[in-house]
């Protein structure tokens, strides 16, 4: 079953003389338990391709359709969308702002409504799933190196049990 599916999408940026195409009739799907790896040079649109897929980004021209909706219709649902494609930035110190490790995981499934106690619970979880050991639960983010930072953003996503986990650059810093 597909999910996810681009068709001709375009994003530009600038005007004029400054215009930069970042991406040119991007078109293809991705199904339901399919692994998918985009690769290019730096500067090639990976980045500002993978944003389009959560609302992050709008399309110039195109559509990128979730679950066989555009996900650029009025009636439709970012906020839901987001909680359903996770996205760990190429910078994990762009989404890491909470006091400590654990508040920070848990931010999410907070952000969903869940109680207290089971965000902490998630949170626990993913963590442990990408290997963050419990004496840094406490420390903030920012005190940790690049590859434990990279972590504890994986480990926020993941605590969010999206349905799709989208990775930018994923194993830089580990």
């Amino acid at each position: 079953m597909e999910v996810l599916r681009t068709e001709d999408l375009t994003r530009e940026y600038g005007f004029g003389d400054n215009k930069v195409i970042a991406l040119n009739h991007v078109s293809f799907s991705v199904e339901e338990g399919e692994f998918v790896t985009i690769l290019g040079p730096s500067g090639s649109g990976k980045s500002t391709l993978i944003q389009h897929f959560n609302g992050l980004e709008k399309c110039t021209e195109g559509t990128v359709y979730f679950d066989g909706k555009d996900i650029s219709e009025k009636d439709f649902d970012l906020k839901q969308l987001r909680r359903r494609v996770g996205l760990v930035f190429q910078y994990p110190e762009h989404q890491l702002f909470e006091e400590t490790v654990i508040s920070d995981v848990c931010f999410g499934p907070s952000n969903q409504g869940l109680k207290k106690e089971e965000c902490i619970k998630k949170a626990k979880a993913a963590l442990e799933l990408v290997g963050v050991s419990e004496e840094l639960y406490e420390k903030s983010p920012f005190e940790l190196s690049g590859g434990q930072k990279r972590r504890v953003a994986i480990a926020g996503v993941l605590a969010m049990e999206p349905d799709i986990i989208i990775l930018d650059e994923p194993t830089a810093g580990l």
